[in-house]
């Protein structure tokens, strides 16, 4: 019972750590679409 409660911690863990790694990644991905967004809106229109 022990090592199944030391195995459920260390899964815990790793999902935690998963959780931060892909909460950064979202971070930087969302920053990457606001810059693209901004450059794009400060172009003026295309000629028709």
């Amino acid at each position: 019972m022990v090592q199944e409660l030391r195995r459920l911690q260390k899964r815990v863990r790793d999902l935690e750590n998963e959780v931060m790694r892909l909460q950064a990644q979202n971070d930087r991905l969302s920053e990457t679409i606001t810059d693209l967004t901004v450059s794009t809106s400060d172009r003026e229109p295309a000629l028709a």
